[in-house]
């Protein structure tokens, strides 16, 4: 069975109680986010991407931006993980950047939705070295995938993941991770979604699907997409309990697109932010006055007084009868 090479890092969030934390808050963050961008190519019906933005706007990460985040982390040696409100192979430069992560010495784990990257890309990822990979499904089925994602691609990225399985053969890396949200989908479906994928990933992860993010009188919906979002926000079965203490903000940075600096990987509209790449160094936001407001809040669960900390829930950690632990 292959390890993941990321599990040491998540493990190190959890070692430590926030408050201590607080008190002895390490020289650097366990790993970075890294957004190349927030532009996507799907239109999911539950992305917080679909309601207007005020505060951030739409784009791609600059090279003299990713330079200097690579230069500065290189050092310390810090895990990326290139993730964020958009999908990363819809930038230019991606492969290119991934394989500059990889020649600096940084562990890097990458995201996708898959409906962009090819067979091709897929193998020079496999031969650089990365070190993670995770395609990222929505529902379990094709139907519940095409509510969600707005496409119906779900047999198609079923595809890729086995091509991507093939492509690695026996390497032990990357590791490779499906992950997945559910509404109403039945323990049934989700055993059939689990048994299938876990014959080709070496992990796959299933939590909910929540709403709270959206509103269906805001944003660019459609009269079909109202209507289905009607009748899909009663089914949500996310039980809306905050986790037991946030590991963002104590373990985790995450560098948008245009170089600010965001203490929440929820931040798609820049509401928590700790500085910008262009005028501090990332060991500067990492100590900022504002990264500390934070801690210092959250450290005693005062998840009302932050935005996007209201809304924020354990829904990867919810055990519900008969599905999540299925």
């Amino acid at each position: 069975m292959r390890k993941n090479p990321f599990q040491p890092v998540y493990d190190a969030c959890n070692l430590r109680d926030p408050q201590d934390k607080v008190e002895n808050l390490p020289a650097w963050p366990t790993h970075v986010d890294l957004e190349l961008t927030n532009n996507c190519n799907f239109r999911c019906l539950m992305c917080a991407q679909r309601v207007p933005l005020r505060n951030k706007a739409k784009g791609f990460m600059a090279e003299p931006v990713f330079e200097r985040l690579v230069s500065e982390l290189k050092g310390p040696a810090i895990p990326v993980r290139v993730i964020g409100w958009g999908e990363p192979t819809l930038h230019p430069d991606w492969l290119r950047f991934v394989d500059q992560a990889k020649q600096a010495g940084l562990m890097v784990h990458f995201c996708t939705n898959g409906g962009l990257i090819d067979r091709a890309q897929m193998r020079a990822l496999v031969d650089m070295g990365l070190e993670s990979m995770k395609f990222s499904f929505q529902g379990v089925d094709r139907k519940s995938f095409r509510e969600m994602r707005n496409r119906d691609y779900f047999d198609q990225l079923r595809a890729k993941v086995r091509a991507f399985s093939e492509l690695r053969g026996d390497r032990p890396l990357p590791f490779l991770h499906i992950s997945t949200t559910i509404t109403y989908e039945s323990a049934d479906q989700v055993r059939a979604f689990r048994r299938e994928m876990s014959e080709y990933a070496d992990l796959v992860t299933v939590g909910r699907t929540f709403f709270d993010t959206v509103d269906p009188d805001q944003g660019d919906f459609t009269d079909s997409e109202k209507e289905l979002l009607a009748r899909l926000m009663p089914k949500e079965s996310v039980v809306k309990r905050h986790p037991k203490f946030c590991p963002e903000v104590f373990d985790k940075l995450t560098v948008n697109w245009d170089g600010t600096v965001s203490a929440c990987c929820r931040d798609f509209d820049n509401l928590m932010l700790a500085g910008d790449l262009k005028s501090e160094s990332l060991q500067e936001c990492w100590v900022s006055e504002r990264m500390e407001g934070y801690r210092r809040l959250l450290a005693q669960r005062k998840y009302q007084a932050l935005a996007l900390c209201r809304t924020c829930y354990d829904y990867m950690g919810l055990s519900l009868p008969g599905l999540q632990e299925t």
